[in-house]
């Protein structure tokens, strides 16, 4: 476990050096201090929005990716270019996810009473959130590529990442499939859960956490700090079980 550790250190470390060495390039449209305004000025104007209009439906994460693409298009830059210049935002995406466990952490007598009902629920919703997607895709004749991004639809992009990476899947087509996961998890979960008739706050946040990852688990934090502590402690479990069995059951 230790050498493991180092080698993930060491690996952080070598993106981190390639970050910074992407700063060091001549200034461009793609350079990262371009990038990282347009996506930091899109969330901030997407977060306005979102409060103005008070519908889920232009959650910040839906109305920051639309600006930022509409800036990506006026620049005329394809993905590639744009994801090197957010080098450094997906190099914060790991700390990102650590720090949601502060709510947990908060909660945790409470997460500690709920006890084996959420492990069942966190078994049973690991495995059919991404096997109901992938036999659809199956049966409607979707590639290997498209079936691999699909495994992957209901954890964190950090994860989703670096699944993609070891099972020579596409990254950016597996991140795109895990933002649209959460948007719309984001979106219509917890209004769909109020029409099932589900009000307990540690359920809503269990079923946000497994299906819609880190944005679901913002979402959640909106609703109330119980909530958002559950839905972190899905995702966390949900991302860590799949990087464990899937890759075992890709190769069988």
């Amino acid at each position: 476990m230790k050498a493991e550790s180092v080698s993930a250190w060491q690996q952080w470390l070598t993106q981190l050096q390639q970050v910074a060495a992407t700063f060091a390039e001549p200034l461009s449209v793609s350079h990262p201090l371009v990038i990282l305004p347009l996506n930091i000025l899109g969330f901030w104007f997407g977060l306005k929005i979102y409060r103005r209009a008070g519908t889920p439906i232009l959650h910040p994460v839906v109305g920051g990716s639309l600006l930022v693409l509409a800036g990506l298009l006026l620049l005329g830059l394809d993905f590639p270019a744009y994801q090197s210049g957010s080098g450094l935002l997906y190099l914060l995406l790991g700390p990102a996810v650590v720090a949601l466990a502060i709510p947990l952490k908060q909660n945790l007598q409470v997460v500690r009473r709920a006890g084996w009902p959420l492990m069942l629920g966190l078994l049973l919703g690991a495995v059919l959130a991404p096997l109901v997607a992938v036999v659809i895709a199956a049966l409607l004749g979707g590639s290997r590529t498209v079936l691999v991004a699909l495994t992957t639809k209901s954890v964190t992009t950090p994860v989703a990442l670096a699944l993609a990476q070891e099972l020579h899947g596409v990254q950016s087509l597996a991140a795109g499939v895990v933002a649209f996961t959460g948007i719309v998890g984001a979106v219509c979960g917890p209004g769909l859960l109020r029409m099932l008739g589900i009000s307990d706050e540690r359920v809503v946040g269990f079923s946000m956490g497994i299906n819609a990852h880190a944005i679901g688990t913002v979402r959640a934090l909106e609703i109330s700090a119980l909530c958002g502590a559950f839905s972190a402690l899905a995702m966390g479990l949900c991302g860590a079980l799949t990087a464990l069995l899937l890759p075992v059951l890709v190769t069988l």
